[in-house]
């Protein structure tokens, strides 16, 4: 297990591209990290300078207190599980599991040993005589974090490990994986574009977009007190609703007359925006059926559990998350409501929280 400590990383490519800015964290020993964001926003750059895999351009990374900033890879003590198995099509998985140590002269027993006790953790013991072709999926992944485990690393580095598996086994593989950190107890870094993964498996998320951090927060954090519009949009899945409207004394002045009358916290926190333009936004669970809003129905999608409502008020298309199977049909009108203790507001230039 180790402390990470992540000081003013930079990564600048040939020609001058800055893959990443400036990026600062620190990481405890058994922390569950999750990097996450959209393609090309920095997230597995910044994973592959952790493992030595990319030169830092500029900045320091500590482990334990120890600069590795220019440290090979071999000399970190990482371990990394790619998206790609790359198991030895030829070697059975116990094999495979054990090939990394035999290359180190490690010996025969306590190869053994280390071997039967990664495949007891992730329940393959009776697949270590079958060859990579004869597993599922799911199963090679395990097979490629049972490499990772034998070699007892200071730190495990997942990068977007499940997204080459459906999305049933994806969620069953989420579940391994939590299950691995809370009984491993390993400091863990892991990456992903799914903002469904970073949800249900981080201690803290690390939000990126376009080569800087947007936010780095619990999950509840970053899903309930967005830092910024970019962190709110990317966030949730559906993510928040956004209407562009016109402060005007204590009340929002919208699209085709929409109004919503501040109450005095909010009238607080717009106090200096009077006569400017800021963005309302609210998740859509967080408008509830029945109120004084209509909302003209486009479209419903029924999901079991809940229901998504897809529909227009005054000009701005909503969704609306509505607990059960709602029965409306296109073109019904409805009443809804604000949650007015769940809106946020940001500022259109910018996009930071008000």
């Amino acid at each position: 297990m180790a402390e990470l400590h992540l000081k003013n990383l930079v990564k600048i490519y040939d020609g001058g591209v800055t893959a990443v800015h400036d990026f600062n964290m620190d990481i405890k020993d058994g922390e569950f990290i999750v990097l996450v964001g959209p393609s090309g926003c920095g997230k597995s750059t910044t994973l592959r300078m952790i493992a030595g895999l990319e030169d830092i351009s500029s900045g320091t990374l500590l482990i334990d207190d120890k600069d590795c900033t220019s440290l090979p890879a071999k000399d970190r003590d990482i371990a990394m599980v790619f998206q790609n198995y790359a198991l030895y099509g030829n070697m059975t998985i116990y094999e495979n599991m054990a090939f990394s140590l035999a290359l180190r002269k490690v010996s025969p027993e306590e190869i053994h040993k280390k071997v039967m006790y990664a495949a007891d953790v992730l329940g393959l013991v009776d697949q270590l005589n079958k060859k990579p072709k004869e597993l599922s999926g799911g199963q090679r992944q395990r097979v490629a974090m049972g490499r990772a485990i034998v070699r007892d690393p200071k730190v495990f580095l997942f990068d977007e490990p499940l997204s080459n598996l459906d999305a049933k086994l994806r969620n069953s593989m989420r579940r391994e994986i939590k299950l691995l950190h809370h009984r491993l107890k390993t400091t863990m870094i892991y990456v992903t574009h799914d903002q469904t993964e970073a949800l249900t498996l981080a201690d803290r998320i690390v939000v990126m977009s376009m080569g800087r951090v947007q936010q780095i927060g619990t999950p509840y954090e970053v899903y309930n007190k967005p830092r910024n519009a970019f962190v709110g949009y990317f966030i949730g899945n559906p993510s928040m609703n956004f209407f562009e409207a016109r402060v005007i004394g204590d009340v929002l002045v919208g699209k085709n007359d929409f109004i919503y009358k501040l109450n005095e916290d909010e009238k607080r926190r717009l106090s200096k925006y009077d006569n400017v333009p800021v963005l309302f936004a609210i998740r859509p669970e967080n408008i509830t059926l029945g109120g004084d809003y209509k909302l003209k129905v486009d479209l419903i999608e029924h999901l079991g559990q809940y229901s998504l409502i897809h529909g227009v008020i005054n000009e701005y298309q909503v969704i609306v998350k509505a607990a059960g199977w709602v029965n409306y049909n296109q073109g019904d009108i409805i009443d809804v409501d604000f949650k007015k203790d769940k809106i946020c507001f940001f500022d259109l230039d910018d996009g930071h929280i008000i």
